[in-house]
């Protein structure tokens, strides 16, 4: 029987061996959600299936392709800030582009469009006039649906897409999905300017309906959430005006405030009275039942798990232009001997997930990001004064001596270097150079090849021409649908 992404996630990617053929992808155990088969009728059902789709969301032990680690770590070991350590193996293909086929290259596929679904199921449900219940949560709970939809719709096309700005969207990007589809179903990917456009509305309509709190819902989709990931959205289009527009309304209006210059490092952690205070939306870890497994993201940073990402020398000689910058607390020196003969007391391990606490809150975007959202933005539309105002908002928060940038010197280059030191290890540098149109060098020989493994040719500099800046459409899905066979990224 054929198994696609619209059916059944689990029998065709080897290459993840995230779950057996006997399991359905939408579970059926209490704190996943409800089962598919069962018809959603009232206010508590609905919450239920609600509570499956942030389940997938934030990944587990066996879903860890998505948020639970790979979309973290996908942008940064792809650019020239963060490495893949010799003796890691996890983040080894994605750093050297070592895959050259659709089978053997890894992927972000199956958990994106599981959230997909189980959030299109939340959708038709509230939507469908049938539920008992209170309508106000209904309604909360189908606009948080809506949202999440649309950030992995988003994350998607990131991923399997060319960039917006190369080609205004012309390409293709990857099958939208709003319902649950038969099992013969063969969809093929939509344009990413579709993908956008569908994104767009997504989070407009959520952002519309008022049913989203204005309030800090911690772990949950609220109003500033939805607001933050357009915001983004349109930077990535290019769409700036709209981008700062929505940036500065969060930062004006919204309850959330960055950390102070001697909060920064601490407030990484959870329990750190200031931690709320920053994350807009952040998956929250509350225990063993949320994540169990070492293949999270905070234990492949953790030099005592897997060690499996370091920070560059490059990075590290950037961060040196000012070694009273604040960020330097969540970067740590090697403790053990055989990382120390190496790295010496150079910070190569990065902290920001606390690897010492796996279960560690994650947060997805960050009120400092929309403020370096707002700037870049600002820098586009020719508002210096703006620009350099939220720059200069991460750049003196980061060390309140240092000189503030003039507003003739806060260009898009310098903001995105900004980016690159506050955003680290956040799954954002190969997205940002993509659709900038930069050109990512990791080393150029062995004089400056620091702590970079050997690389080919082509992973040691490459611009977004190159085609493995895309990862192919998965083979378990070309081998059941044929009009995505037909499809797949050019070069595989």
């Amino acid at each position: 029987m054929k198994k696609n992404i619209f059916k059944t996630f689990v029998c065709g990617f080897a290459v993840l061996a995230l779950t057996s053929c006997a399991n359905n992808w939408l579970d059926t155990e209490p704190s996943n959600g409800v089962d598919a088969s069962t018809a959603i009728t009232t206010d508590e059902e609905l919450y239920s299936a609600r509570t499956g789709m942030y389940y997938m969301f934030k990944g587990s032990s066996s879903y860890y392709d998505y948020y639970g680690a790979r979309m973290w770590y996908y942008a940064d070991v792809r650019g020239e800030d963060i490495q893949n350590e010799p003796s890691g193996s996890r983040t080894t293909s994605m750093y050297g582009f070592t895959y050259r086929t659709a089978s053997d290259a890894p992927s972000i596929w199956t958990t994106p469009y599981r959230v997909i679904r189980r959030a299109s199921r939340v959708i038709e449900a509230a939507e469908s006039g049938n539920l008992t219940g209170d309508a106000a949560w209904i309604a909360e709970m189908a606009a948080e649906a809506r949202v999440l939809r649309a950030l992995a719709h988003f994350d998607l096309v990131r991923v399997y897409g060319q960039t917006y700005t190369a080609d205004n969207g012309a390409s293709y990007g990857v099958p939208i999905v709003t319902s649950a589809l038969g099992i013969d179903a063969t969809p093929g990917r939509n344009t990413v300017a579709e993908v956008y456009t569908f994104v767009e509305n997504e989070l407009n309509a959520a952002i519309s309906s008022g049913a989203l709190s204005t309030d800090i819902t911690t772990g949950y989709v609220n109003a500033w959430a939805a607001k933050a990931i357009l915001s983004r959205v349109y930077l990535y289009k290019g769409d700036n005006a709209n981008a700062l527009s929505l940036a500065e309304d969060i930062i004006n209006n919204s309850p959330y405030e960055l950390w102070a210059n001697d909060e920064y490092a601490g407030a990484w952690d959870k329990k750190s009275p200031a931690h709320i205070k920053e994350p807009i939306l952040e998956i929250v870890m509350t225990g063993t039942t949320d994540w169990v497994d070492r293949e999270g993201i905070a234990n492949l940073y953790q030099e005592s798990g897997y060690a499996d990402m370091i920070m560059t020398k490059s990075f590290l000689n950037m961060m040196s232009e000012d070694m009273d910058d604040c960020r330097w607390g969540v970067m740590v020196a090697a403790q053990t001997e055989d990382y120390g003969a190496k790295y010496g007391t150079d910070r190569v391990f990065l902290n920001k997930y606390l690897a010492m606490n796996t279960f560690n809150s994650l947060p997805v975007i960050r009120l400092s990001e929309i403020y370096l959202i707002a700037a870049e933005a600002a820098a586009k539309t020719s508002a210096a004064d703006k620009a350099a105002k939220y720059l200069n908002a991460i750049v003196l928060r980061a060390n309140p001596n240092a000189t503030p940038v003039a507003e003739a010197d806060a260009t898009v280059a310098r903001i995105c270097k900004e980016r690159r030191k506050e955003l680290v290890g956040e799954g954002h540098r190969l997205f940002d150079a993509m659709r900038n149109n930069e050109t990512i060098t990791r080393y150029t020989s062995e004089a400056d090849r620091g702590y970079h493994s050997p690389l080919n040719e082509e992973a040691r500099s490459f611009d977004r021409s190159f085609f493995k800046v895309l990862l192919p459409i998965p083979q378990g899905e070309l081998d059941v649908n044929p009009t995505i066979a037909a499809q797949q990224n050019p070069g595989y």
